[in-house]
């Protein structure tokens, strides 16, 4: 019979594992402590109780049994409350009687309690510090806690002033609203949601900014919180039983919103993408062989569908993945690597370099999805266990405190699997290396660096300390890691991340289902990061999830994505799904029996690619103001609702999006100027009406919008180039004075002339 009972769970703030845990985690000064266990197996005329020993008392007490779940016993049991700093040490013993008694092993806690903190804390340019030695005074602070059993100081827990009608917004990834909404304490936790995430993000950031132009930064990776209520503004800290001494807070008030979000942005210091990863991105999970994807090359360009940027996820063994499925090899040792030359190519990716070389030649990059994790369940390939041998005898995984390799937990994506250290400098080098050839040799472009939110429990250890203090920042190792083999305009492509993580990877906002509720959703989370220092986003466009999405739906998103950072298609389903589930447009005129989506699609990735050249100077002013690409309109114009997702798209572009399959009419409120709406030509100023179900694009009157000019001249015009050829004169006469133009390589220059099939028309000249 075994015992089985954890504590702490694995220290999921959001889901507590019934029937193991204790509840509280962590008790408080009088506390009654319920304890949950479990034996297995069940045994009819079982009994279990609890030995408890505690400031020089010991006594036990029967546990009460609560249900047999899948041949296993259930029981409960309470401990009385102590004061604290006593250390509560307990154990369980379990069977039918004497003769088949199980022991289990000791567990402990010691007793906590809040003390007031403002003797430990430090404030000095702004900047809040838990520091025993150099405490300074904090009069901003209305109220400060620390969680303390005597000896070490843990949780943190800080109450500010709110002003009257304040309203808060940030917090990076959360999908439920901008506005972050009131009496919830909303945890920052990198967290893998599986869809309808909600409050949950896979890429929070624990950042906060106020209409007032007032910002808070919690600069760790302890998991925190913010909780918005009434009067007051509460930040927690919570540190799982590691010391809090070193976190810091801080604070800014800055003369309007904007001013605040530049602070998060020179702290995140996003990355600008290089011209080619904004065109039209192309992925799906079930692309599982060469074949697959020279027939997906095959029909974009049999359909003159433009492209420049496809994602392969299904490539890898699956194990090590850095090793191609099905390729041939002798297994090299733990410490060494491959090249090119070691690999005997076979299907389903007979010759890579031909595939790869054939995507180049139609200016399609490739980008091939990662992972940190390694697994060894093949023995046919014998690699992928000879790197967990060796980098286990080497400390390159993440461990346990018994010093063995920390394992994903069950029920958690990727269980079981062991997790790269990022945190140990040799196992960074070591687990790159043996990607450099497909950089090196084969010319991969980019990766998709899926993952990072494996690091579950306090008692998970990495080379920088605890799970409890580097869950958080892990993702940030992780992508740094892999930037350092990329060449000069390589990219990544991450779904988690945290405060620093877009120095060095573009964004997507997790996985979602093809419903209009998750389209509202995931606009909302790109907002959402885009003010909170993560200005390069992208999603799934028209989600990734079940069956393929509505025609409209589909038509709605794709217009929609020409105007958000990252343009990309993409589907879950693996294998050989019948029907298809991707999300190109050749499959969604296969599954509706309508062929017209394929010009629709054409139309918009080609306006996409003609817009190129502007998105990509907007990318570059953003990361050098320090400024979000997808600006929320209300931080400019206070009069429009936050949750109506209008935004500036970059600094000559208006965008109302229309997430809801029922548009109600929608008010927005322009910046100061005239706008021309791309569709109709129409000229708007101040306040619009805006009714029906398109995305409204309005084009700031007067500007230059920078180009890549379509063979036939016109802005639906199929286009496969994204280089600036030329210059929009937002204005129905050309400018008189050409000398005001910038500095660009564009030789011609273009006025509106009039509307022509569902956009404005465009008269082009020489600029002399």
């Amino acid at each position: 019979m075994e015992i089985i009972h954890t504590p702490f769970g694995i220290d999921d703030p959001y889901f507590i594992v019934q029937g193991y845990e204790r509840e509280p985690r962590e008790p408080l000064e009088g506390d009654r402590v319920k304890v949950s266990f479990v034996t297995d197996p069940m045994v009819v005329g079982q009994r279990a109780w609890i030995e408890v020993q505690s400031d020089g008392k010991r006594y036990k007490r029967r546990a009460q049994y609560q249900l047999n779940h899948g041949g296993k016993a259930h029981w409960e049991v309470n401990i009385d409350g102590e004061s604290a700093g006593v250390t509560v040490r307990y154990r369980f013993i379990a069977g039918r009687g004497p003769s088949t008694y199980v022991t289990s092993e000791w567990y402990e806690y010691t007793v906590c309690k809040w003390i007031e903190a403002k003797r430990f804390l430090s404030l000095k340019n702004n900047r809040l510090t838990v520091n025993r030695s150099d405490a300074t005074s904090c009069d901003c602070l209305k109220e400060a806690y620390l969680l303390t059993d005597g000896k070490e100081l843990y949780d943190l827990k800080i109450i500010l002033e709110r002003e009257e009608g304040e309203r808060f917004y940030g917090l990076g990834e959360h999908f439920d609203a901008i506005t972050i909404p009131e009496g919830e304490e909303r945890y920052i936790h990198v967290y893998d949601q599986y869809k309808v995430q909600r409050s949950r993000g896979y890429a929070p950031v624990p950042f906060i900014l106020s209409d007032r132009g007032r910002a808070i930064l919690i600069d760790t990776g302890f998991l925190s919180s913010f909780k918005i209520d009434g009067s007051k503004i509460t930040l927690s800290v919570y540190t799982k039983g590691c010391s809090i001494e070193g976190t810091e807070i801080q604070f800014w008030k800055e003369d309007s919103p904007l001013k605040a979000i530049e602070k998060i942005h020179k702290i995140a210091r996003p990355c600008p993408p290089p011209l080619w990863a904004l065109g039209p991105w192309l992925s799906a999970n079930q692309w599982n062989s060469q074949k697959k994807v020279m027939e997906v090359l095959r029909e974009t360009v049999q359909r003159d569908l433009p492209a420049t940027t496809l994602v392969i996820e299904a490539w890898a063994d699956e194990q090590t993945f850095y090793i191609f499925n099905g390729a041939e090899y002798d297994p090299v040792s733990g410490d060494d690597k491959f090249s090119l030359k070691d690999f005997r190519f076979r299907e389903p990716w007979p010759d890579p370099v031909e595939m790869i070389n054939k995507l180049h030649e139609r200016g399609i990059r490739l980008v091939l999805w990662q992972i940190p994790v390694i697994k060894s369940f093949d023995e046919s390939t014998p690699q992928p266990a000879i790197d967990i041998r060796y980098g286990s005898s080497r400390g390159y995984f993440a461990r346990t405190r018994d010093g063995s390799d920390y394992r994903i937990p069950a029920a958690r994506w990727h269980e079981g699997n062991v997790v790269v250290d990022f945190y140990n400098e040799e196992a960074a080098k070591w687990w790159a290396s043996k990607r450099e050839y497909l950089v090196e040799e084969l010319g991969v472009d980019g990766f998709k660096t899926d993952g990072g939110e494996h690091l579950w429990g306090r008692d998970t250890l990495t080379a920088a300390g605890s799970a409890a203090k580097v869950r958080n920042t892990y993702p940030e190792r992780y992508f740094e890691t892999v930037s350092g083999i990329l060449r000069e305009e390589g990219i990544l492509f991450s779904r988690a991340g945290y405060t620093r993580s877009p120095a060095h990877t573009l964004f997507w906002v997790g996985d979602e289902d093809s419903t209009w509720e998750a389209l509202r959703d995931n606009i909302t989370a790109g907002l959402n990061v885009s003010i909170s220092g993560n200005p390069f986003w992208g999603w799934d466009i028209a989600g990734f999830s079940g069956e393929v999405p509505t025609m409209e739906l589909y038509r709605r998103s794709i217009e929609l994505a020409v105007f958000t950072p990252i343009f990309q298609l993409h589907s879950e389903d693996s294998g050989d799904p019948s029907p298809s589930s991707e999300r190109t447009p050749w499959n969604l005129a296969k599954a509706w029996k309508d062929e017209s989506i394929i010009d629709y699609y054409r139309n918009f990735a080609s306006l996409r690619m003609t817009l190129s050249p502007y998105i990509y100077r907007e990318s570059l002013h953003a990361a050098q103001a320090s400024l979000p690409l997808t600006l929320p309109l209300f931080l400019i114009e206070k009069d429009n609702d936050p949750e109506g997702l209008a935004y500036l798209f970059g600094r000559d572009m208006v965008v109302s999006p229309a997430v809801d399959e029922e548009m109600k009419e929608r008010r927005v409120f322009l910046p100061e100027g005239q706008w021309v709406n791309l569709w109709n030509g129409r000229t708007h100023s101040e306040q619009i009406v805006i009714e029906g179900d398109r995305t409204e694009v309005f084009l700031r009157k007067g500007a230059l919008i920078p180009l890549s000019i379509p063979p036939e001249g016109t802005l639906f015009g199929t286009n496969w180039s994204q280089e600036e050829t030329g210059l929009l004169f937002v204005g129905s006469e050309f400018p008189e004075n050409l000398e005001v133009l910038p500095s660009s390589p564009a030789r011609r220059l273009a006025r509106i002339s009039g509307v022509e099939s569902g956009i404005i028309k465009i008269e082009w000249r020489e600029i002399e």
